[in-house]
């Protein structure tokens, strides 16, 4: 005997699928400091923001108390790490106050080991080991962060990266690098993203972000849980005045950008998620969504409500 759905049933079955649908398709939320800024409360520049990606709103946080900070990466645990290139001081920020701790105690500034007096502008992600890279795109040179005292050591040469890298992005054993976008004289840099060594330092150029990525200084690099490649970028005080930061998705095979929104002025950085990809290497699917923890509940009820509705039509 045939036995059709009823009312109540198909609305759960609607439900069930809207839930599955609006899981898979949302996207995620992201940390991110605005290094830059024109506000007229000092305290919302240098700050922690909860940014949405797919529209660009941001929700203030709070100050860090520190004055360049420049680039976050997130543990695997979730800890919110970031590189201050004021005071050369690698911290922990607090994801309910936004207050940045230097690493190993709050008398621990200036931890990083470099001078105090070059600007080196940071950028920062860590890898399926836990290990922090940092960046310096001034100086095209790559460093491992002790987190526990804030020391950087050298990897490779200095100057092997061969271009400025202005973030860093690590999904799986793959790295990922953007170029600063603009020199200080306004003229074109690199706004491009590069594949990187991260053994030997080195990069090599993957393609340009494209048209999509208006001009801009620095920018923040990151991956989310799915494996897809985001940035966003400073547009503070670039030719024709100060405008919104945009938050670009990555094509990782290309370089090609594609714009998804507008958030405040002046974000340098990006922190979306724990690496991810790991004890899965290359093979990790980069750029092409798979079902997050969530969505994959829903699918199991989903399956079994349908099953459910499979046996009851079966029965005589």
């Amino acid at each position: 005997m045939k036995c059709a759905l009823t009312a109540g049933m198909r609305c759960v079955l609607l439900t069930a699928l809207v839930a599955v649908s609006a899981s898979v398709c949302a996207e995620p939320f992201a940390w991110a400091v605005n290094s830059r800024g024109n506000d007229a409360d000092s305290q919302r520049v240098d700050a922690l923001w909860r940014v949405d990606l797919a529209n660009g709103s941001a929700e203030y946080v709070g100050w860090t108390s520190f004055l360049d900070l420049e680039a976050i990466a997130l543990d695997d645990q979730g800890t919110l790490f970031g590189a201050d290139d004021d005071s050369k001081t690698l911290v922990r920020i607090s994801q309910t106050s936004g207050l940045a701790i230097p690493v190993g105690g709050v008398s621990n500034r200036s931890n990083m080991g470099v001078s105090a007096f070059e600007n080196l502008d940071f950028g920062m992600s860590l890898d399926c080991a836990g290990q922090a890279y940092v960046v310096s795109n001034t100086r095209e040179s790559l460093y491992l962060a002790d987190l526990e005292t804030g020391e950087l050591t050298l990897v490779g040469a200095s100057g092997s990266l061969g271009a400025p890298i202005t973030d860093l992005a690590i999904h799986g054993d793959q790295a990922f690098g953007i170029g600063v976008g603009l020199n200080a004289n306004g003229s074109t840099a690199a706004p491009e993203l590069y594949a990187i060594d991260l053994d030997t330092a080195t990069a090599e150029l993957v393609g340009p972000l494209g048209a999509a990525a208006n001009p801009y200084n620095n920018a923040g690099l990151a991956f989310d849980e799915e494996g897809t490649l985001w940035a966003m970028t400073d547009r503070r005080a670039v030719p024709g005045g100060d405008f919104p930061s945009e938050i670009l998705r990555i094509d990782p095979v290309t370089g090609q950008a594609e714009k998804v929104a507008d958030s405040i002025v002046g974000f340098e950085s990006l922190a979306i998620a724990p690496t991810g990809g790991c004890g899965r290497g290359s093979s990790a699917a980069l750029g092409v969504s798979t079902l997050s923890p969530s969505a994959l509940v829903l699918m199991a009820l989903l399956a079994a409500f349908v099953g459910l509705v499979q046996l009851r039509t079966r029965q005589p």
